[in-house]
């Protein structure tokens, strides 16, 4: 019996049958319904699931709290509602109003937010919601105002207009679309970058992901299907008013979200089950609705924090550890064994001249200059304090220069923003592994990979043949980085289960994986065992092999001594000497002020 419940639970066919299966039911519902009244719930529920699918994609995966989303469902269905009362246009491009009006209003509401923390973002969008609410209302020339839209005809299909249950049924079709195309998009670099965004946004930076850029990209597509929800909302009504469009209607889809799991596929459509099943199950307990609502969100929030579909993927992976099942996938079948090595890139020569920052009255660099060519390892060493990190944030955008300049390749790159260093082919790691915990470690280093697809959001939304092809070769060069650090037997695992020096590798993965010219390495050997200290040697002189420049931050000066070609000494923000490793570590300066008196004898021998 426990083998046959293995195979079941083990068995990747049986997924897709059991999805296959509630399609099937769902399409056929109507033939079992049995009355009009369900099937106009079910039609509505179909509704706000689409505008939860592109909630969910605004603030589960990508992190960004809306409270506006009602009023873009409101904006589509008075743009569809007018197109086809007023002016006398069939549902279908009436709906594609909806949606690129939507999407337009959604941007200029999002732009003014962007750059504000989640709940400020929350704030502006709220107020956003209210304001549409007062425009629909008294903006009566174009609103027809209080009294709404009247008069909605039904979507027809090869002239013929469609009845109820086929409404339904075209809401059912929109809305598993809505969900393909979704999942989609998260398997792309667009996912890739939105989740990193929410979860590390540093890395994402750093991989060369604009923040701004992926926050509007979200709240717009998440803006065009609100527009297109709006427009089966108006004709399923046939009749609108701004009252449909409360603040609290925004407030709503927010609960469905959350409810059902942000951040997860199938969240949405959990959530929108409950919201609209429960209440007809506690139709004979109404004078104890709220209470029921309350103790539900209460153990909700005690043992399922990330909502319901959260509590069963988890339930999911315990019951498979039961079972002895590995919860970790498969490695991806790909051609990084058969088609060659790692191709060697071309470095770029690094020039930092007189750099100088200031926090406030404390000089962390004073005048700091180092020359690094092109192809060579640089290592910048120097007591706690001394400005060493500030110099690496410095030359990869997230610190601001005070004075100086700074030059890659010969190009300066003062003042331009992180993500736009990284496409200068800058690559970096930092003193702390910035991964997203709960990804692979293969989607992980994938997100290196941004740069080097050009395949827009479309394409890889439809999985277009050119978007297929790219994406299969930037998961053969991820693999490629794997086993050039040794983590491809770990890849399908998630990467906040790695010990502290792997993710230190993955990291390095993930850099490479953008063909960085200037690769530039925080303290990487921080809390490595001897083993992986001289695995990392090996691993940075492979890089260096390849033709990257690297500038390495670290403490460990046998590292040092061993791997780099040239040595910068700071202390107090100020060179103290600069030179080979042999010539630095014999420095008296260098001996007497930091150093002590056993590295001479080391860079000595």
């Amino acid at each position: 019996m426990r083998d046959t419940v293995r195979r079941l639970v083990d068995s990747p066919a049986n997924g897709w049958r059991l999805l296959l299966a509630l399609a099937a039911i769902l399409y056929v519902a109507p033939l079992l319904v049995g009355t009009e009244y369900r099937l106009f719930v079910a039609t509505q529920m179909g509704v706000y699931v689409m505008v939860a699918i592109g909630l969910n994609l605004l603030n589960g995966y990508g992190g960004q709290v809306s409270l506006g989303h009602g009023a873009l469902v409101g904006i589509g269905a008075y743009a569809a509602a007018l197109a086809m009362v007023d002016a006398q246009w069939s549902f279908w491009p009436a709906a594609a109003l909806a949606m690129a009006a939507a999407a337009v209003v959604g941007a200029m509401m999002a732009l003014p937010a962007l750059r504000l923390s989640t709940w400020y973002f929350a704030l502006v969008t709220l107020g956003f919601a209210q304001v549409m609410e007062g425009l629909m209302t008294e903006w009566r020339e174009l609103t027809h105002g209080f009294a709404g839209v009247v008069g909605i005809p039904q979507p027809a299909l090869l002239g013929y207009a469609l009845p109820s249950t086929g409404l339904y049924w075209l809401v059912l079709t929109l809305d598993l679309l809505a969900v393909a195309a979704v999942a989609s998009l998260l398997r792309s670099r667009f996912g890739r970058a939105l989740i990193a965004v929410r979860d590390n946004p540093v890395a994402a930076t750093a991989s060369g992901v604009s923040m701004v850029w992926i926050k509007m990209f979200a709240f717009v597509v998440s803006a065009a299907i609100a527009g297109l929800a709006g427009a089966l909302f108006a004709v399923q009504k046939t009749v609108i008013t701004p009252e449909d469009f409360t603040a609290e209607f925004s407030i709503f889809f927010l609960l469905v979200v959350v409810l059902g799991g942000a951040g997860r596929l199938w969240g949405p459509v959990v959530g929108a089950l409950v919201f609209f099943l429960v209440p007809e199950l506690l139709a004979a307990l109404q004078s104890w609705r709220l209470l029921i609502y309350g103790a539900a969100l209460l153990v909700l929030m005690l043992y399922a924090p990330h909502g319901l579909v959260g509590a069963v993927e988890a339930g999911w992976k315990r019951l498979r550890a039961r079972l002895g099942l590995s919860n970790i996938a498969p490695l991806p079948v790909t051609g990084a064994q058969q088609d060659g090595g790692i191709r060697p890139i071309d470095g770029v020569a690094l020039s930092v001249r007189g750099v100088e920052k200031r926090f406030g009255g404390v000089a962390a660099l004073a005048g700091v200059s180092l020359e690094v060519a092109p192809g060579t390892s640089h290592a910048i060493v120097g007591p706690n304090g001394s400005g060493k990190t500030t110099l690496l944030n410095m030359i990869s955008g997230f610190y601001p220069v005070d004075a100086g300049a700074i030059a890659v390749g010969g190009r300066s790159v003062i003042g331009l923003a992180p993500h736009r260093i990284a496409h200068r082919g800058v690559g970096r790691t930092f003193q702390t592994p910035r991964m997203m915990p709960d990804l692979t470690v293969l989607d992980n280093i994938l997100l290196g990979a941004f740069m080097a697809e050009t395949q827009g959001a479309l394409a890889a939304t439809l999985r277009l043949p050119a978007a297929r092809r790219e994406q299969a070769q930037s998961l053969a060069e991820a693999m490629r980085y794997l086993d050039f650090v040794g983590l491809r037997e770990r890849a399908m695992e998630p990467a906040g289960e790695l010990p502290h020096g792997q993710q230190r590798l993955a990291e390095i993965a993930r850099a490479l994986v953008g063909r960085p010219r200037l690769l530039l390495l925080d303290e990487p050997a921080a809390g490595l065992s001897l083993d992986e200290l001289d695995r990392l040697g090996e691993l940075i002189s492979a890089i260096r092999g390849l033709g990257t420049t690297v500038v390495i931050v670290e403490h460990h000066l046998e590292l040092v001594a061993n791997i780099c070609s040239s040595v910068t000494v700071l202390e107090r923000g100020a060179v103290l000497a600069s030179g080979t490793p042999a010539e630095v570590f014999s420095n008296e300066a260098v001996i007497s002020a930091y150093m002590g008196a056993h590295v001479r004898i080391e860079a000595a021998s």
